[in-house]
Parts: C-alpha cells; sequence; structure tokens
C-alpha cells in the first residue's frame, strides 16, 4: 500500500508541473508570436502559421483552454501529493510540502517556462499549434462555460483590446527590429519618416517665393535661350506678367530643343499645367498627388491664393529619407534657409539706410 502511495505522489507532483510547464510556455509563446512573422511565415506556404493567426484572432478561446488545464493541474496536482504527502510523512510534513511545492512551482512552472517562451518564440510557435488545437477541443465544455458567465459579467459592446496596429506600435516595432538586428538603421528611420509625413506641410518643405527661379512667359524663345543654356533645373514655373500670375511650367529640354530659326514661340506657349496645393497639406497627400498625376511640383498657395512657394517630389523624398537631396550642380543645399538669410540682409539693410 505504501508503494502505491509513494507511486501516487510522484506522479501528481510530475504530471502536475509537467502540464503547468506547457501551459505557461504556450501561453509565453501565445502572446509573443507577432502577427507579422506570422503573416511573412503564411505567404511562404506556412499551413501552421495560418492556423497560429486562427489562434490568435479566437484569443479568448486559446487563453480559456491554457488556464483552464493550468488550473486543474495545479488544484489537483496539489491535493493528491498533498494528500499523499500527510499519508507517508504525517500530518506534521504538510507545510514544509506545501513550500517546497510552491517554490516548484513557481520557478518550474511559472518563471522558467515564461521566459523561454518569451525568448524562443520564433522556434516555437509552429510547434504549440498542434497542442493548443487538442486542449481546446478536450476542454470545449469547460471554455463554453467559461465564456457563459464572462459574458455574463460583461457588458455587451464593452471596449475591448483592437485588433488593429496604432502608429505608435508601429514605431516601438521598427525601434525594437532595430536593437535586435532584425532591420538596419535605415529601415528604421524610413519607417520613423514614412509615418511622419502626415506631420509636415507643404510650408515647411517648400522652397519660398522669394527664391524661387521663374521663367518669364512673355519673352520668346530666343530671348530666354542663352539663360536657359545655365539653368540648374529640369523645369521652372513660367509666369507672365505679374509673377504671382504663374500659368503652368516649362521644360529646360523643351526650350534647348527649340529652333529659333524656324520657330520662335513665347515661352507660355511651351508652359505644361502646373498643379496649385495648399500651404497646409501635408507631405503624405502631397506624394499621393505627385504619383497619381505623374506630376514633379506644384504651386503652394497660401489661405488668399496667393504665391507662398514651390514643392517638388524631391523635396518630399527628402523628407522621406531624412537627408538633402543634392548634386554636382546644386549651388544651394537649403532653400528655404536662403530666404531667411536674404530676408535678414534685406532688413539689414533697410536699417542701415534709416540710420
Amino acid at each position: 500500500m505504501r508503494g502505491v502511495v509513494v507511486v501516487l505522489f510522484v506522479v501528481s507532483v510530475a504530471v502536475s508541473q509537467g502540464v503547468s510547464f506547457l501551459c505557461s510556455l504556450l501561453e509565453a509563446v501565445l502572446f509573443s508570436t507577432r502577427v507579422i512573422s506570422l503573416e511573412a511565415a503564411m505567404e511562404g506556404g506556412s499551413s501552421a502559421a495560418a492556423q497560429m493567426l486562427g489562434l490568435k484572432a479566437r484569443m479568448e478561446r486559446t487563453l480559456s483552454a491554457i488556464l483552464i488545464l493550468n488550473t486543474l493541474a495545479h488544484t489537483g496536482g496539489a491535493s493528491i501529493a498533498g494528500w499523499a504527502a500527510g499519508d507517508l510523512w504525517g500530518a506534521d510534513s504538510l507545510f514544509i510540502f506545501s513550500v517546497l511545492f510552491t517554490l516548484s512551482t513557481l520557478v518550474f512552472t511559472e518563471i522558467l517556462p515564461k521566459t523561454l517562451g518569451t525568448l524562443y518564440w520564433r522556434g516555437l510557435w509552429p510547434w504549440a499549434v498542434t497542442p493548443l488545437k487538442i486542449m481546446i477541443v478536450g476542454l470545449t465544455p469547460l471554455i463554453w462555460l467559461t465564456q457563459l458567465l464572462t459574458r455574463v459579467f460583461t457588458r455587451k459592446g464593452q471596449a475591448t483590446a483592437s485588433p488593429h496596429v496604432s502608429e505608435q506600435e508601429i514605431l516601438a516595432a521598427a525601434s525594437m527590429g532595430q536593437r535586435g538586428g532584425e532591420i538596419s538603421q535605415m529601415e528604421a528611420e524610413l519607417i520613423h519618416n514614412i509615418i511622419g509625413l502626415e506631420e509636415i506641410s507643404a510650408s515647411d518643405i517648400m522652397t519660398p517665393r522669394t527664391v524661387m527661379k521663374l521663367a518669364n512667359g512673355a519673352l520668346n524663345v530666343s530671348q530666354i535661350l542663352p539663360e536657359a543654356r545655365k539653368w540648374s533645373y529640369s523645369r521652372l514655373p513660367v509666369y507672365v506678367g505679374d509673377p504671382e500670375n504663374i500659368v503652368g511650367y516649362v521644360l529646360r529640354d523643351h526650350i534647348l530643343a527649340t529652333d529659333p530659326a524656324r520657330h520662335d514661340p513665347k515661352v507660355s506657349e511651351l508652359a505644361r499645367p502646373l498643379h496649385f496645393v495648399p500651404a497646409s497639406a501635408n507631405a503624405l497627400r502631397l506624394l499621393k498627388h505627385f504619383l497619381s498625376r505623374r506630376a514633379h511640383m506644384c504651386v503652394v498657395v497660401d489661405e488668399y491664393g496667393g504665391v507662398d512657394g514651390l514643392v517638388t517630389m524631391e523635396d518630399v523624398l527628402e523628407s522621406l529619407v531624412g537627408a538633402e537631396i543634392v548634386d554636382e550642380t546644386d549651388q544651394v543645399v537649403d532653400m528655404q534657409e536662403l530666404a531667411r538669410r536674404r530676408a535678414k540682409d534685406m532688413l539689414a539693410g533697410r536699417e542701415e539706410q534709416k540710420s
């Protein structure tokens, strides 16, 4: 009889600790596995990834199965093992057994498996799918009962965790990926800059009106041709009369390809349509505008319709990569800084004249 009790004690402790270890490991893997990693694996043809996504999509049911089995293992194992310990070593041994069993439960069924699941979820999640599905099937009646009780105490329509990922979560994931070596620093910066495009307005990145280079549409090609040969820009806005009256833009190559001896049109006749955008338009909207209309530049106007400046696809791309895009022909890198210097010099000149 004593031998049977010893076997019962050993089996109850081993089963209780083993099942609890498994439940804690599965719980940690379930929470640690990232949806984006599963979606990438699913695109690669992994059926396990699709099943794991289904388990995460019905997290309440999956988590209920884990917690029910874990509770049964803890409670049942502790009860049977405690009875066996009292029978083997007397009632005085129950306190010592309880302390040792609690410490074992804390270390070997909580801390250790959850640490392992959190650290090694990438290699564990494909293995975790099968035991999780078996647990759900085997505990379906109890899961249904717990969900029914939960609904009784939960108001219909009560806020639940959103399945969507917020911008802050994406930024945090990018930073974590960079620190973990999953993505490069430049890739992380691109993610941050893409999300930040909505916070950047056209007025933040435009070339101010005071330093805009314009082509006089009233001139003939023969008159502007010598100057056009020196342009460092591939296209320029065209105005007629008042510089505020911008009628389009002209391509430098188009002017250079025109032979004034055979045909000498006015520059305005070569102008192509140019779109106007408000100064408040954000960089993401500008990017969509440029791509959808296959445009390269837009005139920025204020709330009264006056010309504020010029914004180009290059300006948006600079915001995206976080650096100025320059080539060997660019004499000025920051046009906004140039505009500020000119304004400062102009004010200083006026003060000198007054004095």
